[in-house]
């Protein structure tokens, strides 16, 4: 009887008629006179129209949802409570808190959220993978600058400057497309192809793919990223935290990870079965899931720390015996996925800038280049990493930067401008050779290195800051708590067209972000101002008693921040300079001087970079 009313009253409260005003306990009465906001409506209805469709049993749910909302009266009357004969209209009168109600309704539709998305990550495939036939292209309808596959379905999405555009791998049928909202960056797709994980505008949003609408907008995921663990849940960072959290989104079960692991790249299945290996940085670890009667929980299985910090893990990057994940740091990296032991081997004087699996497990496609007496010389290879072996992929040259892995199919393709191409092969042009011999017949012509940027004057620094001062008035500050932080700290500047390891460019609309380790040392307190053209991976590497206060970081093409720890990051958006003799400088200094109050102490600049040394005074 008891569930019985609360069913009742829950219908009554999103019907949104008037019937509800004489209904109920004085908690169901308030909530009718001061309804819920429609976006916690439609999430309630969204998620109840998905489990009908999957035939879930949705009680427990409703039930827990039914005592929020007893909770949100309570909280937002303040101990009001209506008699019988009072209407919505004079109820609503005595309710002035609207500001309580709209963050309970907002937590609400949050809540609702996270357990759609974990009945949609439960759900079978979008599309089944297919077996027999595999459309043998996909076109999309803008440029496209990155693609993500499922693992366990037959599903691409074509991502472009305005789209996510949802396609059948089997059919080749566009199944959707999504408007592509703000500032985004695509963080993870689940392995049934329904779910889609954005860092979007400074906050988590998870698409559903299926629907092509956002479930929910999470604020406090560190770095704004993330990561499906297979059927069971999401793992990712809290802001407020320094390891990551294990969340069993269908049951609302959290599990902390008890490691020191406090960035994410990268989430992949290992061999063993039910475990998972967390791939960040400078260190990586593996949980084990198991499920019971209260749900999913993960255990800190491993953990490493192999002293090689890995820039840039890409989604999908298993390789095809789903023993290795390959990642980039100016050149090829994989990590055994059931050790977490990290391999990387020396192919220098090629820069490798893009490194992808092939359905060969002991195979790797590498893009790099090297330069010539004349210019810049681009190599598409083939790289056997048991043996060590270099050849020659027969790739044309404008798309050879463009080769991407499916998993789901075990398939390379060529991305090129609008459309796919699943290749059947992609053959040697000659027999593989040792590497180091085929590196050694490389025309290379080696380049001075520059000079430490730190080194050089600071006249023109000086001489625009005294032109700029002459007609200004003093600054003041937009940012008080930034202002504070720069009160005592120095505020060093990194900027840089690219870093170590970049792709872009050659007839390829893919962008691979380069990276940038920036170590700080102890002294004064230092506010990092960090900018590039190009997407960067920039990692903070501070020594013991090093104080980082906080990192601004900007660029035309987004970057991310790793190693911060507890400072403070903002966002500076399309501003980067890499020359003092630029006008960017004198915007990126005006903008530092009108967030902190202060302008740049110090600057260092290259057009490529790879480690810079801030922190010395």
């Amino acid at each position: 009887m008891a569930n019985l009313m609360r069913y009742m009253a829950l219908a009554c409260l999103l019907s949104t008629t008037t019937a509800c005003q004489w209904f109920g306990t004085p908690e169901d009465r308030i909530n009718a006179a001061v309804p819920l906001s429609e976006r916690a409506t439609q999430a309630k209805q969204a998620f109840d129209a998905a489990a009908r469709a999957q035939s879930f049993d949705a009680g427990r749910i409703d039930n827990e949802f039914h005592d929020r909302l007893k909770m949100r009266a309570l909280e937002c009357a303040h101990g009001y409570s209506p008699s019988l004969l009072q209407g919505e209209a004079h109820i609503r009168d005595q309710l002035s808190d609207t500001g309580c109600f709209e963050k309970f309704d907002r937590s609400l539709a949050q809540w609702i959220g996270l357990r759609h998305a974990g009945l949609l990550l439960a759900a079978p495939p979008l599309r089944p993978i297919p077996t027999q036939k595999i459309a043998p292209y996909l076109v999309a309808s803008e440029r496209i600058s990155e693609a993500s596959f499922a693992r366990q379905a037959g599903i691409a999405v074509l991502h472009t400057a305005g789209q996510h555009e949802v396609f059948d791998l089997g059919s080749g049928e566009r199944l959707r497309q999504i408007a592509r909202e703000g500032r985004s960056f695509v963080v993870d797709i689940s392995d049934n192809g329904r779910l889609l994980s954005l860092n979007q505008d400074q906050a988590t949003v998870v698409l559903d793919l299926e629907q092509g609408k956002p479930l929910l907008r999470l604020d406090n995921v560190r770095d704004q990223r993330l990561f499906w663990v297979g059927q069971a849940g999401a793992l990712y960072v809290p802001d407020d935290e320094r390891a990551p959290l294990f969340l069993d989104l269908l049951n609302d079960r959290q599990s902390p990870i008890p490691t020191s692991l406090d960035r994410i790249g990268a989430v992949a299945p290992t061999p063993v079965p039910g475990r998972y290996a967390l791939l960040g940085f400078t260190r990586h670890a593996a949980i084990d899931l198991a499920q019971d009667a209260q749900g999913w929980k993960a255990t800190l299985a491993l953990e490493a720390e192999p002293g090689q910090a890995v820039g840039h893990w890409s989604r999908g990057q298993l390789t095809a015996d789903g023993s290795a994940y390959v990642g980039q740091q100016n050149g090829p990296v994989l990590i055994d996925l059931r050790t977490l032991e990290l391999r990387k081997p020396g192919l220098a004087p090629l820069m490798v800038g893009m490194t992808v699996p092939t359905p060969d497990p002991d195979t790797l496609y590498l893009f790099g280049h090297y330069r010539s007496a004349n210019d810049i010389e681009y190599q598409a290879l083939l790289y056997s990493w048991r043996k060590h072996t270099l050849a020659p992929a027969q790739v044309g040259k404008r798309l050879s930067s463009t080769l991407t892995w499916i998993p789901s199919v075990r398939r390379l393709a060529l991305r090129d401008d609008f459309k796919l191409t699943l290749l059947d092969a992609l053959p040697a042009s000659q027999a593989p050779i040792d590497a180091d011999d085929y590196l050694r017949q490389l025309p290379v012509v080696e380049t001075e290195p520059s000079p430490a940027a730190g080194e050089e004057a600071d006249a023109a620094l000086a001489a625009w800051r005294a032109a700029v001062a002459a007609q200004a008035s003093p600054a003041r500050a937009t940012d008080s708590g930034l202002a504070a932080l720069a009160a005592n700290a120095l505020i060093e500047t990194v900027g840089v067209y690219e870093g170590e390891g970049a792709v872009h460019g050659a007839g390829s609309s893919v962008r691979t972000p380069g990276t940038v380790q920036v170590m700080v040392r102890r002294g004064r307190p230092v506010i990092l101002v960090l900018t590039s053209y190009e997407p960067v991976n920039w990692i903070v590497k501070p020594e013991p008693g090093a104080k980082v206060l906080a990192v601004l970081h900007g660029g035309y093409h987004p970057s991310q921040v790793h190693g911060a720890g507890e400072a403070r990051t903002i966002d500076l958006g399309r501003i980067y300079a890499y020359k003092r003799s630029d006008a960017g400088f004198g915007r990126l200094d005006a903008e530092v001087r009108q967030r902190s109050g202060k302008g740049i102490d110090r600057f260092q600049g290259s057009y490529r970079g790879n480690v810079f040394r801030v922190g010395v005074d």
